[in-house]
């Protein structure tokens, strides 16, 4: 079933002319026009609230799948917003599980691609981004640095010893650069104990 993330419809009302306090308070009930609150009730910011949810609205149905909008065609923004995040609340949280559990169950072995390892869980940080857990910046690159195995020990004091801030896709392109060169270390080593042996 195709669904949009309650915090993902939020960033697509905010795109929309900045009418994305629809999606923070409920449209508010006219007073009856012999009350005094109706004598300070601003009507034409009351049917503002009106359009521009109307608006939000359609955006927000269309980015569902066909049952979601049936379920949700007769709510308002904000309605329609804590009913999607009671729904999926239970969903986001096994989803952030499974993600966790298998972010924690990277680790590289020796002679296994670094690239393919790393963005790997580069791809599994950023799923959890998307259903609301953000990791601190220094939390992910030390997840990645303890997933390595120790022929990347040298790299990682290095790292560790310059207080190197990178991104993760700075830290991919170095740790794919420190593999290439140890790698073509250990090939000169293998032909000049090669070359040894057969003098």
């Amino acid at each position: 079933m195709r669904w949009t993330q309650p915090s993902n419809l939020a960033q697509i009302i905010k795109m929309h002319d900045k009418v994305e306090y629809v999606l923070d308070k409920p449209i508010g009930v006219i007073p009856n026009k012999e009350s005094l609150e109706f004598a300070t009730f601003d009507v034409e910011a009351h049917q503002k609230h009106i359009d521009n949810a109307s608006d939000a609205q359609c955006v927000m149905l269309s980015s569902m799948s066909l049952e979601l909008q049936r379920q949700h065609e007769h709510m308002f923004p904000y309605e329609m917003l804590k009913h999607l995040e009671s729904l999926y609340a239970s969903q986001a949280q096994t989803m952030e599980y499974e993600i966790l559990r298998d972010l924690f169950k990277c680790k590289l072995h020796d002679g296994s691609n670094v690239s393919e390892h790393v963005l790997k869980m580069i791809g599994l940080i950023e799923r959890l981004a998307s259903i609301g857990t953000v990791f601190p910046a220094n939390v992910s690159t030390n997840l990645i640095l303890q997933s390595l195995p120790s022929s990347f020990e040298n790299f990682i004091v290095n790292f560790n010893m310059n207080n190197t801030k990178v991104g993760l896709p700075e830290l991919h392109n170095r740790l794919k650069t420190y593999e290439s060169s140890t790698a073509k270390v250990k090939f000169v080593l293998m032909v000049s104990s090669s070359a040894k042996y057969s003098k």
